[in-house]
């Protein structure tokens, strides 16, 4: 029970977390599902990093927010049973191995305490590393069984732990090196039995490659060759020095360089000593560090703490190992010098983490109470944080509550740090003075304090001075689906329909003229399947009476995005208008209305 207690109470922080960044893509899937295949959809389809993890990440979210919306607790509990079971199959795995009871029970509080665990602890997101540990420490428990008792049933059991994880997370690849280098080393004549178990890793591998979109560039791209040694190092270091340990354990670098080397010598040595009696449990113990690591090794500009999770357990085996069999005079200020220096830490992360959640919960929350004291008015944020910004806003976190639309007040993004490897920014979540504008003339909009506890409502006093400053003021970004900028919009406009907007034959439309020469025009749109019919549907654009651009709309790319240079001439305009028609159209059931294209975003830039 102690190693249960152990990680109560250095995570219980992470037990009271709320959900942050990611989290949020998670939550707001079950908002959009209406039927049947909105659900497949949602639970199969890899992300845009190329994982596909239907039960530890969209199935998990989609089950527990559907029975306990958004309450995190439950889903935090899940989280904690689930380690704690890795915690007794880890401790039950090592006692099996080493024929020691304390070894089993120090694997398990070295594991625990380290450093790296405080995310998977406390970031719900994560929890898709302690269900893969679930299903490779039970799948390899049930190979022990089977190695002890002869019989058949563990290895049914096996299998299904093992297949198990291919739904969990791509980290379960490599169960069966596991697996293998163990029956090789301490019972080979069950290594034939092991063989079977690679088929499913390659079947997997090969559709994973061949079907999921991998990352070419960015923090999610494969680095293969000389990276991976120092990659290697840069985790090794993680695994044995705490998180951060500059400015939260307060050692200088010279002392962080000594506690590595002692207790890597420490480990390492104890190997060298065990293999020289012929006793290979630690290379098999190595042996897991490394094949754990191995899939996550290629990722060279990612290397993150939590992605130890899962390496660690090896790391953990040999440790325990050493505490149970080296020299007590050694073992014991060695294991008691590593969790002094990394439980604190791991629990000071785990605070962190608290406290980042605390501040979301506050914000989205209070949106969804703002949102139900005043239903289909846009909100307006303002005194949003850096912090807020990317743990929540960024992560499109109000798409959980359904139809609410949440913007932040014009200048917010001159306030937030930018991120140049983020894909959305700061002025992609930001009103321009214009919509803002309207939308406080016509009672559209409220606007709210996002420091406050509660938010708060200050409407009033933003309008005051929003009317004198924004008067004039005409955006060179125009969204035709905003009901804000209806005035913008001329003659040819269909309703809102599904967050664009079809133009009949002919539409206009009035935006911010351009500051500068060389400026350019980009128009996104749609185009349905139906408007295909008769070939490529013709359309074209005129600016302030400049010569028309024609562009042709395929039907094998129905979703585009043109661009067209405006004339240097209008550099400077405070507005211009944009003039559309539509080579052919389609009408209406009652044949008296035309409809052309569906627009959404019309950018000077």
């Amino acid at each position: 029970m102690v190693p249960p207690l152990l990680c109560l109470a250095i995570y219980w922080d992470g037990l009271q977390s709320w959900f942050l960044v990611d989290d949020f893509a998670f939550l707001g899937l079950l908002p959009r599902i209406s039927g049947p295949r909105d659900l497949l959809t949602a639970v199969f389809r890899p992300t845009i990093h190329g994982t596909f993890r239907p039960l530890s990440e969209r199935g998990f979210f989609l089950l527990f927010q559907y029975l306990f919306g958004l309450d995190a607790l439950p889903f935090r509990i899940c989280v904690f049973l689930t380690q704690f079971a890795n915690l007794a199959l880890l401790g039950s795995i090592v006692r099996r191995l080493t024929g020691s009871p304390l070894a089993g029970f120090a694997a398990a509080v070295f594991w625990i305490g380290n450093s790296a665990m405080s995310t998977v602890m406390s970031w719900t997101s994560a929890y898709m590393q302690s269900l893969c540990a679930f299903s490779i420490l039970l799948a390899f428990h049930f190979l022990l069984r089977h190695v002890e008792t002869g019989k058949r049933r563990y290895l049914v059991f096996e299998w299904a732990a093992f297949l198990f994880g291919f739904g969990v997370m791509e980290s379960i690849l490599v169960y069966p090196a596991l697996a293998a280098s163990y029956t090789l080393l301490f019972a080979r004549r069950h290594f034939r039995a092991t063989l079977p178990l690679f088929l499913p890793s390659a079947a997997f591998a090969i559709l994973h490659t061949t079907l999921v979109k991998k990352q070419a560039t960015g923090p999610y791209a494969m680095h293969f060759g000389l990276s991976l040694p120092a990659t290697l190092l840069k985790y090794w270091n993680s695994a044995l020095l705490p998180r951060d340990q500059d400015h939260l354990t307060g050692l200088p670098e010279w002392a962080a360089v000594v506690v590595l080397a002692v207790f890597s010598l420490a480990l390492l040595g104890f190997a060298l000593v065990r293999l020289a009696r012929k006793d290979w449990l630690p290379v098999l113990f190595l042996g897991w560090f490394a094949i754990l690591l191995a899939p996550v090794l290629p990722l060279r500009d990612h290397v993150t703490a939590y992605y130890l999770t899962l390496p660690l357990i090896g790391l953990a085996m040999l440790a325990g190992y050493a505490a149970a069999r080296a020299p007590r005079v050694l073992a014991a200020p060695l294991a008691a010098g590593y969790l002094l220096l990394s439980v604190p830490v791991a629990h000071d992360g785990a605070s962190w983490w608290r406290e980042r959640g605390a501040n979301a919960r506050k914000l989205v929350l209070g949106v969804q109470a703002a949102s139900a004291l005043h239903p289909g008015k846009t909100i307006l944020l303002a005194r949003v944080s850096n912090e807020l910004f990317w743990d929540v806003i960024r992560h499109k976190a109000f798409a959980v509550l359904g139809n609410v639309k949440v913007f932040l007040i014009p200048g917010s993004e001159s306030l937030i740090d930018s991120r140049p490897e983020a894909p959305t920014a700061p002025a992609d979540f930001t009103l321009s003075r214009a919509e803002v504008l309207r939308g406080l003339e016509g009672g559209k909009l409220v606007v709210y304090a996002a420091d406050a506890d509660p938010l708060r409502n200050i409407t009033r006093a933003y309008e005051s001075s929003a009317l004198k400053l924004f008067q004039d003021d005409i955006p060179r970004r125009v969204d035709v689906a905003n009901p804000l900028l209806d005035h913008l919009l001329g003659e040819g406009w269909h309703p809102i329909d599904s967050g664009g907007r079809w133009t009949g034959k002919r539409a206009s439309l009035r935006i911010g003229g351009p500051t500068r020469e060389g400026a350019r025009l980009r128009l996104t749109g749609y185009c349905p399947p139906v408007r295909f019919d008769h070939g490529p549907v013709a359309l074209t654009v005129t600016v302030e009476g400049a010569p028309e651009r024609q562009f042709r709309i395929e039907k094998s790319a129905p979703r585009f995005e043109f661009e067209l240079p405006l004339p240097d001439g209008l550099a400077g305009r405070p507005i211009i208008e944009v003039r559309l028609e539509t080579g052919q159209t389609m009408s209406s059931a009652n044949g008296k209305e035309e409809y052309g294209v569906v627009f959404g975003v019309f950018e000077v830039h």
